[in-house]
């Protein structure tokens, strides 16, 4: 019983993100922290326009019961929060998603819940696309953990899952029209702009 107590609960938390819109996280504090202030990950989902939704997961236990304050953010696009907000990733991703991101550790920052020189930002797939992306647009994050990332839209664009073939056409547009998006937000063709370390894994 002593150890289910001590899980970190999830807590809804709404900021500020991309053009000054309400945004969504959810925030889990640690379970104990050796300061005031304790560090901070921020969470990009995968999907990248599925969600999180609060619910029990052992990854982030991990860094609570290790002191971390974790964030989960719903950036703009994320499904669950209603169509308008699902709406705000279309032909933006790799703007808004990152912007989010940036946006919530700034906020959690102002209010005095972290130490602003230790924040991280993590994500699986397209999530790791956007924590790519994050770390080159600004010096907030120190570092990024990314699983299995995209990192090249036209290669996603000409390899991806059959019924994902149109994907990009909502997120990014569709090539014809769009071919220099497709480039610009590659995190392949802005690795010079990245001075943090990241820590990959990919494969199995």
């Amino acid at each position: 019983s002593e150890n289910i107590t001590s899980y970190s609960q999830s807590e809804t938390y709404w900021f500020k993100g991309y053009g000054d819109q309400k945004t969504h996280a959810w925030i889990y504090k640690p379970n104990y922290t050796k300061t005031n202030k304790p560090p901070l990950i921020v969470k990009a989902h995968s999907g990248p326009t599925s969600s999180f939704n609060g619910s029990f997961n052992l990854e982030v236990q991990y860094w609570t019961s290790r002191g971390w304050l974790v964030a989960e953010v719903n950036y703009g696009g994320s499904s669950g929060l209603g169509r308008q907000y699902r709406e705000r990733l279309n032909k933006m991703w790799g703007i808004v998603d990152s912007a989010d991101c940036i946006a919530l550790a700034q906020a959690l920052n102002e209010e005095k819940l972290i130490d602003p020189s230790r924040i991280i930002i993590s994500g699986n797939s397209a999530g790791g696309f956007t924590a790519l992306t994050a770390l080159y647009k600004t010096d907030i994050f120190k570092a990024a953990i990314c699983k299995y990332p995209v990192i090249d839209l036209n290669d996603m664009r000409l390899n991806t899952h059959r019924f994902e073939r149109n994907y990009l056409n909502t997120l990014i547009g569709d090539f014809d029209s769009n071919k220099r998006k497709y480039f610009e937000r590659s995190p392949k063709d802005n690795i010079n702009k990245i001075k943090k370390p990241i820590l990959l894994f990919h494969g199995e």
